[in-house]
């Protein structure tokens, strides 16, 4: 089983992903504003660092299984984000060197709020956690991390070609779903019409997005109509019940998955 459908059924299990869908295309962060996202937490990292009165700094912050100085915390702190800097490439999103940033950032976040109000760092803590959150959620996870948390993101490379094959999958899947409602009875001819009609639209929203990502566009327009439109794809699918095209919206339904996944919708009805 590929991890796109693990994750999917396992959304499914803990009661996330329902339909219709009503989520929307979040503003996607491109590869390059993911670099400098990175850059600007070292940048806030070091600052909230600096701002630290000494006796907070040689205080102790709680980790599992157990504590370790300030001062060290923040020297492995800053060692996982050089790392994940290090480590992130057009094709690798480094998604567990984020999770272990994002374990970094949930122990520092339960610490701060340990702290008096307004104590000496507080301002500077709260524009790096600010980054942290952005950081969580272009990943598709929150903070603090909740248990047993995974961290995906879909590179500008991976996502096009998601986008790509999602457009190739649905000309497969017309053909299965439209030859499998011909040969079903009980479906009216009217009715029949009015499904691939649908299938039609998610193709020009395919079409749109593809031609929107071609052009160096962020696209998140293209995407929300197609994510939606899917949402409302699975509904008649599944009360069709057209055993005969179950393969080729399988395979198109992962794909769209990870598209959904690249725009940080996490609520996706598979």
């Amino acid at each position: 089983m590929t991890s796109w459908k693990l994750i999917a059924y396992a959304l499914v299990a803990v009661g996330i992903v329902s339909a219709p869908l009503t989520a929307t295309a979040a503003t996607r962060l491109t590869d390059k504003e993911v670099r400098e996202l990175f850059n600007s937490i070292e940048h806030n990292r070091s600052e909230f660092e600096a701002a630290l009165d000494d006796d907070l700094k040689n205080s102790i912050v709680k980790t599992m299984p157990g504590q370790v100085n300030t001062n060290e915390f923040f020297d492995d702190f800053e060692d996982q984000v050089e790392r994940t800097r290090e480590r992130f490439d057009d094709d690798y999103s480094s998604s567990s060197e984020v999770l272990a940033l994002l374990q970094y950032g949930s122990r520092l976040a339960a610490w701060a709020s340990s702290q008096p109000a307004g104590f000496r760092g507080s301002q500077e803590w709260g524009v790096l956690a600010t980054d942290l959150r952005r950081l969580a959620t272009a990943y598709n996870v929150t903070l603090p991390l909740p248990g047993g948390a995974t961290a995906r993101r879909l590179n500008d490379e991976e996502l096009v070609a998601a986008a790509a094959n999602v457009e190739k999958l649905i000309a497969e899947f017309r053909t299965a779903y439209g030859g499998a409602a011909v040969g079903t009875s009980g479906i009216p001819p009217e009715k029949r019409e009015s499904m691939m009609q649908q299938v039609d639209t998610l193709a020009s929203h395919a079409k749109a997005l593809n031609a929107a990502l071609a052009n160096e566009q962020k696209a998140e327009g293209e995407a929300d109509a197609l994510i939606k439109h899917a949402g409302l794809m699975i509904q008649t699918v599944s009360s069709a019940s057209l055993k005969q095209a179950t393969a080729a919206w399988g395979s198109l339904r992962d794909e769209l998955a990870k598209v959904a996944w690249g725009y940080e919708v996490r609520t996706f009805g598979l």
